[in-house]
């Protein structure tokens, strides 16, 4: 009761994807704190399906998500497009180039987030719409080891570039037969009255997105 009456302070529960929360996540929180520096947070970090569940159950109050949950239950807000770029083994025979077609790897192995993660069907999307559909080799949950299978040469990967001291294994190629992206957005529970902080921080989340530019997006 204290956390949601204090004037200044508050209490800020919010789940986020884990590839965030080497760049986003803290600015966002920095910039926040710079006006309303008593404000805590409850940082979780979480798949697709873990954000909706934490969501749901009341964990947390805010989620920042892949691709828009559609679920009646909550509202979402598309934040921005994150590009995602074609990550190969340092040996492979497109490892020198800095642009390539998807269309150049069809035939071989992907390395992919388990099935529930929006990157993997980002993933298999973009495959579609050239016209194949993936072969994977190897699932995960964390897109920094999908980069060190990538690394040991165990296949290729649609990913994020890395961010705020985030491995850089692996060539990282700029994707141009396609519109290789992601969408980061915003969600929480429709009928749910936020706290004061929480409903504070959503509303700071929604400003500054939309002074965010993603090179190549």
């Amino acid at each position: 009761m204290q956390d949601i009456t204090a004037p200044d302070g508050g209490f800020v529960p919010v789940a986020f994807l884990h590839t965030l929360g080497t760049w986003l996540v803290p600015e966002l929180i920095r910039t926040f704190r710079t006006e309303r520096p008593q404000v805590r947070f409850d940082l979780r970090q979480h798949g697709d399906e873990g954000l909706i569940d934490d969501l749901l159950g009341g964990a947390v109050d805010l989620a920042i998500t892949g691709a828009g949950p559609d679920l009646p239950q909550l509202e979402s807000r598309r934040l921005f497009l994150e590009p995602l770029r074609l990550v190969v083994p340092p040996d492979h025979r497109l490892a020198g180039r800095r642009s390539a077609r998807l269309k150049e790897v069809e035939n071989e192995q992907f390395i992919v987030l388990k099935s529930g993660f929006s990157l993997r069907a980002v993933t298999e999307e973009l495959c579609a719409e050239i016209g194949f559909t993936p072969r994977i080799g190897f699932e995960g949950e964390e897109v920094e080891t999908l980069r060190g299978l990538v690394s040991a040469g165990l296949g290729v990967a649609l990913l994020p570039e890395p961010r705020g001291g985030a491995s850089t294994a692996g060539p990282s190629i700029r994707v141009r037969d396609v519109r290789a992206s992601r969408e980061i957005g915003l969600a929480w529970v429709r009928d749910r009255s936020l706290p004061p902080a929480s409903a504070l921080f959503r509303e700071h989340v929604l400003q500054v997105s939309r002074k965010i530019h993603v090179s190549g997006a």
